[in-house]
């Protein structure tokens, strides 16, 4: 960023009090030169009054603006990181959901087959039990 040097006083030369004659005669060129310091003391005066809070202003905000850059990364990363660690968190209890299911499910499946085991065993030997008793 451009920052304008502070100008320095500039003094502006005594006025020329004197006639002009024609174009271009010494006096003439006396008041061209008065004129031209006259208008970059303005100028001078303009920036410094002007322009330079303006450049601060800017550098300033511009200080602000990358603070804020900073943050908002900061944040970013606080953001994925935090993400990242709940989509593990859902995938092991998810993994653990799975896992007592499959669990309850073998554990019922078992018991289902004994009780169907117990329940043949006992048909067939009761079937045995009133086959013999007929005979």
């Amino acid at each position: 960023m451009q920052v304008l040097a502070q100008p320095s006083s500039l003094s502006l030369p005594a006025r020329p009090n004197c006639f002009v004659w024609y174009e271009g005669d010494p006096c003439d060129v006396q008041i061209q030169q008065y004129h031209q310091a006259a208008q970059l003391r303005q100028q001078q005066e303009w920036q410094t009054n002007v322009v330079s809070p303006l450049l601060k202003q800017l550098a300033d905000q511009q200080q602000q603006i990358t603070g804020q850059q900073r943050q908002i990364k900061t944040l970013q990363i606080k953001i994925e990181s935090q993400t990242a660690t709940a989509l593990q968190s859902e995938a092991r209890n998810q993994a653990l959901l799975g896992g007592v299911g499959a669990g309850l499910g073998a554990t019922l499946a078992f018991l289902v087959a004994v009780v169907a085991f117990r329940k043949l065993a006992r048909n067939a030997t009761l079937g045995q039990l009133s086959s013999a008793s007929l005979k």
